[in-house]
């Protein structure tokens, strides 16, 4: 029965030390990643992981801050011709693991821009038919009047093609000074919770 124990044990702490996000890529030569491995990373630490994996193998980095930070590890030696290196198989498709989840969350942004560009519009244009079918937004509902008019001026505001992503967050925020008074207008998002506001 003891033995039985230690065995459940045992495999249950194998599946969650396979199962954990990984942090660099020391071993992406050897072990192919696990989609639970990254699952809930970003794109911004794909890219350092596929970085890393690249650095691994000795790539000279083109930009002089991702070569930086790699010329300080003992283990890196950048090669003098990029177009030499050669990857293992297993290289090759952790390499396109990882492509492939940057990808689906880069679609995935988009989708979600393209989506507030759809709002914005509607909203722009008074359009109350795709306003309440699509989302479900009243805006005859005379309480809601001022915050819809906020809304509207932020979204007027705010450019969507210019928000500032770290990890799984997004913000974009201008502040306006006609000279009587001063307005924020900002939108921030986390994953797919989008927050817009104005203030003043």
């Amino acid at each position: 029965m003891k033995s039985l124990f230690v065995l459940i044990i045992s495999s249950f702490l194998l599946s969650s030390l396979s199962a954990q996000t990984l942090k660099d890529c020391s071993s992406c030569a050897t072990k192919l990643i696990q989609v639970e491995q990254i699952k809930d990373l970003s794109i911004d630490e794909l890219r350092y992981l596929a970085n890393d994996l690249f650095a691994r193998r000795g790539y000279k980095f083109s930009d002089a801050i991702i070569d930086s930070y790699y010329s300080e590890k003992s283990w890196y030696k950048p090669v003098a011709d990029n177009n030499k290196i050669i990857f293992n198989t297993v290289e090759k498709q952790n390499i396109k693991i990882l492509q492939d989840k940057t990808t689906e969350l880069k679609a995935n942004r988009d989708k979600l821009i393209n989506e507030l560009k759809v709002f914005k519009a509607a909203l722009q244009s008074n359009n109350k038919s795709d306003l309440q079918r699509k989302y479900n937004f009243e805006t005859n509902d005379m309480e809601n009047r001022k915050d819809i008019a906020y809304l509207e001026k932020t979204l007027e505001q705010v450019n969507l093609d210019d928000i500032n992503w770290s990890k799984h967050k997004g913000i974009y925020e201008v502040t306006v000074d006609n000279g009587d008074y001063v307005m924020n207008y900002e939108i921030s998002i986390d994953r797919e919770k989008v927050n817009i506001k104005g203030s003043s």
